[in-house]
């Protein structure tokens, strides 16, 4: 297998006009922007891409190429000429163009099995999420596995823990991925158990949960996950695609997030039920959200002197603050990446 690896990235820029005119046309009654399913907080743009980019760069020079999806929208700092840099256009990506236009992050997830001219071994991430220290190939790929943990969830998730939790159509996404996965699996049939499940860089909880699942529950209601930068194969997402079409598809159909989404974990999930992974637990993510100038000023304090590898910045503050906070947040990616890339402008 090739030894090269790529990024792919989406992205939509929520302030173009155009785009704006699109979702009002398909959405006229979708009016509250704090929505969490459809509001435009949820495409709101905190000008993270470019240092998300100089990331990359900076910090795995290895890189073989950047893959971008959007619309067609093209962020004007981008050198598109570059040949380190592409532009996957949505037409270009779906299976079904009658599905188009979307305002799903979830209908664009259920159409990576159809991504061109993108290496064997990539990298998934969000516009959001930045890389913090130097890494190394093998941090994301051991032996062409994705490198990642099996960590099931501490209890069930039975009637009463459904009233009480979040409704959203996120959570439901989450379990509707894992109702696929039990469809076609069970724990039972990982071979080398000790080292998925029992692996050693696992907490002890982990190891209990994980012993609870195999030898109680006998079936997934909940795989532990982080807002990170995922490791997949596209032969691995193209198998997936073959098993589990039809309700993909049906996914791939929502301009907006429904109650029957799926999300990209289904590929992450099926990596890891099925073994195709290099089990390997680290703690080095950093998860800021930022739901004020407040707590974005804890959050930049914090970072000054921590040593994570990874950050996901998640913006959940009201438009109140928006001005404030993203001249703040800028000022500090700037000062954390202020060379520019190769690839800009």
């Amino acid at each position: 297998m090739s030894d090269e690896i790529d990024f792919v990235l989406p992205w939509v820029d929520a302030n173009d006009k155009d785009w704006q005119k699109s979702k009002d046309y398909y959405s006229p009654d979708l009016c509250n922007m704090y929505d969490n399913d459809k509001g435009i907080i949820r495409y709101r743009d905190t000008k993270t891409l470019k240092y998300a980019l100089r990331s990359i760069e900076k910090y795995c020079p290895w890189y073989n190429k950047i893959h971008l999806i959007t619309n067609g929208q093209k962020p004007e700092w981008l050198n598109f000429d570059h040949p380190k840099i592409n532009l996957i256009i949505h037409e270009e990506l779906y299976f079904d163009k009658t599905h188009l236009p979307t305002f799903n992050s979830s209908s664009i997830e259920m159409n990576l099995a159809n991504l061109k001219n993108v290496s064997e071994k990539f990298i998934y991430l969000n516009d959001d999420f930045l890389i913090f220290n130097r890494l190394t190939k093998d941090r994301f790929f051991v032996d062409d596995k994705p490198v990642d943990f099996l960590v099931h969830g501490w209890i069930p998730r039975n009637r009463i823990y459904q009233f009480l939790r979040d409704d959203s159509s996120w959570v439901k996404s989450l379990n509707n991925n894992i109702k696929l996965i039990n469809s076609i699996t069970t724990p039972s049939k990982i071979k080398d158990k000790r080292n998925v499940f029992f692996n050693p860089t696992y907490s002890m909880k982990d190891k209990i949960s994980n012993f609870l699942l195999l030898n109680l529950y006998r079936r997934y209601f909940f795989i532990s996950h982080w807002h990170n930068a995922q490791p997949y194969t596209l032969s691995v997402l193209k198998e997936v695609y073959e098993r589990f079409k039809k309700p993909m598809l049906e996914c791939s159909k929502n301009r907006f997030r429904s109650d029957n989404d799926l999300t990209q974990y289904l590929y992450r999930y099926y990596h890891l039920a099925t073994g195709k992974f290099y089990p390997y637990k680290y703690n080095d993510f950093y998860y800021a959200n930022i739901t004020s100038y407040t707590a974005l000023e804890s959050i930049l304090e914090e970072l000054k002197d921590a040593n994570f590898n990874f950050v996901s910045i998640y913006d959940n503050y009201r438009d109140e603050e928006s001005d404030d906070i993203l001249k703040k947040l800028t000022n500090f990616l700037e000062d954390k990446f202020p060379e520019k890339a190769s690839f800009e402008l």
